[in-house]
């Protein structure tokens, strides 16, 4: 992360993520403390029309709460869940809000500040790639030199952060994990671990045993069958949570290994809903990496949830926007 000069003023940066069923803004220091933050859930069906109406509100209310704090907002990083051209500001596309293809989000983000904080740096970030960068610089990966993150969710996006940078490849992405073929044949690995996919063994696994654990803690929750149900049946040792769990971080695992076998990072870092299983989670990944990762590499990475929680998009969408205006500033000086 790239520092400011010693005596001046404490630098912050307005984070934004935008997902597809909730908004969240955050003021946020260079050492990635969250200030100020707002939040509000989202209806998908409204489209990305009525998400950004939200967002301006949002934005708008922010804000104003910074400039009664006294808090100086010098750059605007967002964080958007889907493919993103970063050059040039724009959303490439949602697969789960429709509307958003080839939006100007930079310039419409940018047009809703200007008036109270003027021209300042707006940067447009995967989410995926802005956890990426805060879990690398003030989560689970800090003072790591070679950070790999990965949250599954609805999707498995992915981050790499090399010395404090992120890594960008050609055109809109890079690190998309969960679009690694897990045979030449077979499917995708967000088909076996993404939250989604997990879902449906949990449905199917309280469909066989209506009274299995499973099944009794849905009931007793009253929460649908999901992913949600696992980490409650995994504490009381039922066996049939902990074949669902392992199978999906067994995909999980051999997709990962590729990652070590053409990146060898210094740190694995998982994030995203089904993280917050927790060390179950944690522990059954990384007990599979391990085999799948050839002798000279062993032993691999060591396996490390994220610390960042429910802020990590607008963290690492805000201190990226940081490092965009230190570098903007340093090519207008003279």
């Amino acid at each position: 992360m790239t520092e400011f000069a010693a005596g001046t003023r404490t630098p912050a940066a307005l984070g934004i993520e935008i997902g597809g069923t909730k908004l969240q803004s955050a003021v946020v220091a260079a050492d990635g403390s969250v200030l100020l933050c707002r939040a509000d859930r989202i209806d998908p069906a409204g489209g990305a029309e009525g998400i950004r109406s939200v967002l301006a509100a949002q934005i708008a209310g922010i804000v104003e709460d910074a400039s009664e704090n006294r808090l100086a907002i010098d750059a605007v990083g967002i964080g958007f869940g889907g493919p993103v051209n970063r050059d040039r500001g724009l959303v490439a596309t949602s697969f789960h809000v429709g509307g958003w293809s080839n939006f100007p989000l930079a310039a419409w983000v940018a047009e809703q500040v200007r008036d109270r904080l003027g021209e300042v740096p707006v940067i447009l970030e995967n989410d995926s790639n802005a956890a990426a960068l805060g879990e690398a610089l003030v989560g689970a990966g800090r003072g790591a030199r070679v950070v790999v993150y990965s949250n599954a969710g609805s999707g498995i996006g992915s981050g790499l952060v090399i010395h404090g940078r992120l890594y960008r490849g050609r055109a809109d992405g890079e690190m998309e994990l969960g679009h690694i073929r897990l045979t030449r044949e077979g499917g995708i690995l967000e088909e076996t671990s993404a939250g989604w996919a997990i879902d449906r063994r949990v449905r199917e696994a309280v469909a066989a045993d209506p009274g299995g654990a499973l099944a009794r803690e849905a009931a007793a929750t009253t929460m649908p069958a999901s992913a949600r149900l696992l980490p409650g049946v995994l504490a009381v040792g039922d066996a049939t949570a902990q074949t669902i769990l392992d199978e999906a971080a067994g995909h999980y695992a051999h997709g990962l290994s590729h990652v070590v076998h053409l990146i060898n990072p210094d740190v694995i870092v998982l994030g995203g809903g089904v993280a917050t299983i927790g060390e179950p989670w944690r522990a059954s990944v990384e007990r599979q990496l391990e085999p799948l990762i050839m002798a000279p590499l062993r032993p691999g990475p060591p396996v490390r949830l994220a610390t960042l929680g429910e802020d990590v998009v607008p963290v690492g969408a805000a201190l990226a926007a940081l490092d965009a205006a230190i570098e903007s500033s340093r090519s207008d000086a003279p």
